[in-house]
């Protein structure tokens, strides 16, 4: 399946389809508090967030150069990896021995950075 197809699992009306199962998935994902609701929505943004992210790079835009400014910035790149190990710790996946020997995002960045 795309990935965009998990996002739009955690949409409004798929979401309520699915008899509101779906969070299960993250069974260690953190309580909610009066202050931050880690529900659908919650999920539903930050897979949208990752989304844009491949869509960028399929699409060979640029991921470290901030809209309208001459600078490199691998901040967003950054925000979104941890993102994605967050979700991987909250369904349970170690996230670093999954990705262990694919994973050269923090030195790249690093690499990125020292330009």
């Amino acid at each position: 399946m795309e990935f965009g197809i998990w996002k739009y699992m955690f949409s409004p009306v798929q979401y309520r389809q699915t008899g509101r199962d779906l969070l299960k998935i993250f069974p260690f994902k953190p309580r909610s508090s009066a202050q931050f609701q880690y529900n659908q929505t919650f999920i539903f943004n930050e897979l949208d967030k990752i989304n844009s992210l491949r869509n960028r790079i399929a699409h060979h835009e640029p991921i470290c150069f901030p809209t309208g400014f001459a600078v490199i910035d691998t901040s967003y790149i950054r925000n979104a990896y941890a993102d994605i190990l967050s979700l991987f710790s909250w369904m349970g996946i170690d996230g670093k021995s999954l990705l262990y020997g694919l994973d050269h995002v923090l030195n790249i960045c690093d690499n990125i950075d020292q330009l």
